[in-house]
């Protein structure tokens, strides 16, 4: 008797993923948001959703990031248009859109990435990141927005930069959340 074992791809040694996300709606989904009382927006029942259909954001794995980040304009900075780092999730899962949200409806956003609420991370103070996000030579009155209309992976560079610049309030967070 002969045994024909069927090959199964492995992602072996895949990094890590980590995503930046310009966070538009940012001021009004958390003067909205069911979990605005546990520092998380959660869409109901303790869960952080994403939608998007954006092709890096359909690649995410469990445990890879995303960098969350507005304008100082929705959180009533003085710098309007600067860049702002408000929270650092952890991916649970990405699942179709079950169209279940008439705000995300299917076809315009066929994913949506679930985070786990126990490794990610929205802070209370949102860090200036402007300095590491505007591109080279842009307009520094012109909206950070401007230049992150869709979702982009971070090189290296970049993630250190941001774990840099967010480390203490970063970590204070963290700690504060497990406690």
């Amino acid at each position: 008797m002969r045994l024909i074992l069927k090959r199964i791809p492995l992602k072996i040694g895949r990094r890590m993923a980590d995503v930046l996300i310009y966070w538009r709606d940012y001021a009004a989904n958390r003067a909205t948001s069911p979990g605005e009382a546990s520092g998380l927006p959660d869409n109901g029942g303790g869960v952080l959703v994403w939608h998007s259909s954006a092709k890096c954001i359909a690649e995410l794995q469990p445990g890879d990031r995303m960098w969350m980040v507005t304008s100082g304009k929705g959180l009533r900075e003085d710098a309007e248009q600067a860049a702002f780092l408000v929270g650092v999730w952890a991916v649970r899962e990405v699942i179709e859109n079950p169209d279940d949200d008439p705000a995300y409806p299917n076809d315009d956003y066929r994913k949506r990435v679930v985070a786990d609420p126990s490794g990610s991370v929205m802070l209370t103070d949102p860090v200036p990141v402007d300095h590491i996000l505007r591109p080279a030579g842009r307009d520094r009155a012109a909206s950070i927005g401007r230049f992150l209309q869709g979702p982009r992976v971070l090189t290296d560079e970049k993630k250190r930069l941001l774990r840099a610049a967010a480390g203490g309030e970063l970590a204070a967070e963290w700690l504060r959340s497990k406690a």
